[in-house]
């Protein structure tokens, strides 16, 4: 096989440089989902009263003894004291609804009711073409942000260490308030008395959680508060992300301390428990956020995590230190709801950090503003796509004119290459100087063809980042019973094998200036790879980057058309005019 030139190395670069961006960002350092995780027992370093240091633990160890580690389940520590009866009170709400529980004074259950707000459920290709051909399916549960699992710490738990009889995250509560808008409970030990209430003012997504620690004992007490969200994790619905698997949908871990966010997986290498002043603690879920938080000002205090194959825990811990019969009242915040920005940023407390684009933040910020725009006049994202596309072939047709011409230039000069190659065989280095001072006689850029396919990588890695990201697109179609979630893959692979199929006939249109085996490479290996590629991605994207391959085969025979009639297009072989060049043209996109 013969050196691929520069323009052909440049193209291969480009097409792998998509997979291993996709690699990078997904894979990359992704272990099995059984993973070490975090010790769930954790020690940090708390404040005593007169503001030094002490070592004590703010979040109690979970029971169970020891260590946390992959297949192990954290046990948290149970009062033996069962006199106080188990009971569970319902709240329906416009937007969710909650159910709290005396066994730690806890929210066990905040089932969102939106018509978008539902768990993913994968669909398999029997079920996707059943569904095209109109089979109805059970719709997907709604997305409950709080789960509760025997043996496990329960959302919004507290403990509270120190003292003769610490209070223990699963302790008894009794009811205080029953209200229809206010919650309240009361747990005691020999030292500590907490008094929790929740509370609500609106149809949101927030709750208000307010905490009263009192030292009923008769001596001084100091330990630490602390709040805890934990989110019990079923394997059969979690996925991690991989190149050829799909995007993922393994629930994250946060702390925000100071100005540092620490976001952890069940695969990534156990954190130490940030100290400082905390702004906030979440799990999410892909498209959605369980988040707890200080009211008012930042916490002064530690936030520490878990995350484990079948755990996520984040905790809030603040020093305590309290008198005989003293009290002290600390207010918290929870947000449980969609990963919408806005809404986010809109509670502020630095939530909307968890909405995490990485590399691409910059360029998945304007492609989400464009397509809420498309979307505001079309009223269906998977059009505001298709107009996205549309918008940006436009932008680029300048940059894909000047690639036309360099490319027909460049095959203009085929011959004369052809004689460098015969005439210093053995000698690649002199053809290669040879080439360049062709190139430069005929001022022509051997990279000029490229640029068009260049300035689309970026778009494309955004426009994937943007699919798995924002709520936005969550569970919103494009038409038909199949595609109705642009950010799940097309369960017919009907969209990326006609993917495949128009990035081979756009290959097919574009001047050829390589040789069989380079041309077998770029007009059927890096189609296959695509296509595979596509199979478990976003639909979206793969509507995209097909639309913008139908776009590009338009492009092409119009553009063609055109450097015929100006006599700027090289001659195809076996063609005598430019209506017989014509012709194969159209019978080769055929």
């Amino acid at each position: 096989m013969e050196k691929i030139d520069q323009r052909q190395r440049l193209l291969l670069v480009v097409a792998l440089s998509f997979g291993f961006m996709m690699f990078m960002q997904f894979v990359w350092g992704k272990a099995d989902p059984v993973s070490t995780g975090a010790d769930a027992g954790v020690e940090l370093a708390a404040l005593n009263a007169d503001g030094g240091a002490e070592t004590a633990a703010l979040m109690p160890p979970l029971p169970g003894a020891g260590s946390f580690d992959g297949g192990t389940q954290v046990v948290a520590q149970v009062d033996p004291q069962r006199d106080l009866p188990l009971r569970e009170l319902d709240r329906p709400r416009k937007l969710m609804n909650l159910r709290f529980s005396t066994e730690g004074g806890s929210l066990v259950g905040a089932v969102l009711t939106g018509a978008r707000e539902r768990e993913q459920q994968p669909v398999g290709i029997v079920e996707g073409y059943q569904k095209l051909m109109g089979k109805k399916f059970e719709a997907p549960k709604q997305m409950n942000l709080a789960i509760a699992e025997a043996g496990q710490p329960y959302p919004l738990s507290v403990s509270v260490t120190g003292g003769a009889q610490p209070l223990k995250s699963q302790a008894r509560y009794e009811v205080t308030e029953d209200a229809p808008e206010a919650v309240g409970f009361r747990a005691q030990t020999g030292t500590w008395q907490v008094d929790k209430r929740f509370s609500w003012e609106n149809d949101g997504f927030g709750l208000a959680l307010s905490v009263t620690v009192k030292n009923v004992s008769a001596a001084a007490a100091s330990g630490a508060l602390s709040l805890q969200y934990a989110r019990p994790i079923d394997l059969k619905s979690e996925q991690k992300s991989s190149l050829f698997g799909g995007i993922g949908n393994e629930a994250k871990v946060h702390c925000l301390v100071g100005d540092d966010l620490q976001t952890h997986s069940p695969n990534d290498e156990p954190i130490e428990d940030q100290k400082g002043a905390v702004h906030m603690a979440s799990i999410d879920q892909q498209y959605f956020l369980a988040a707890i938080y200080p009211a008012g000002e930042p916490l002064e205090g530690a936030c520490s995590v878990v995350a484990a194959s079948t755990l996520r825990i984040a905790t809030v811990s603040t020093p305590v230190s309290l008198g005989p019969g003293e009290s002290a009242t600390y207010k918290f915040g929870a947000f449980l709801g969609p990963k919408d920005f806005e809404l986010l940023k809109a509670t502020g407390h630095g939530l909307e950090r968890t909405v995490d684009f990485g590399w691409w933040a910059v360029i998945c910020k304007v492609l989400l503003t464009v397509l809420q725009f498309f979307h505001k006049l079309v009223g269906n994202w998977g059009v505001a796509i298709i107009l996205l596309t549309v918008s940006v072939k436009l932008l680029l047709l300048p940059l894909t004119h000047k690639a036309m011409v360099s490319a027909e230039a460049m095959k203009k000069l085929q011959p004369k290459m052809e004689e460098l190659k015969k005439k210093y065989p053995d000698d690649r280095e002199r053809q290669n100087v040879e080439v360049m001072k062709l190139y430069q006689e005929a001022k022509v850029n051997p990279l000029g063809g490229c640029l068009p396919m260049v300035l689309q990588l970026p778009i494309w890695a955004a426009l994937f980042t943007t699919l798995r990201t924002s709520y936005d697109l969550y569970g919103e179609p494009f038409f038909g019973p199949v595609w109705t979630d642009l950010t799940t893959k097309d369960p017919t692979y009907l969209l990326p094998l006609a993917l495949g199929i128009t990035m081979i006939i756009t290959q097919r249109l574009q001047p050829q200036m390589m040789d069989k085996q380079q041309a077998f490479i770029f007009t059927w290996i890096m189609p296959v790879f695509f296509t595979a590629l596509m199979m478990n991605y976003p639909a979206g994207l793969a509507l995209y980057i097909f639309v913008n391959n139908l776009l590009s085969i338009i492009q092409q025979f119009l553009l063609r058309r055109y450097l015929e009639k100006k006599g700027m297009a090289a001659p195809r072989k076996g063609s005598g005019d430019g209506d017989k060049g014509d012709k194969r043209l159209r019978e080769s996109a055929s």
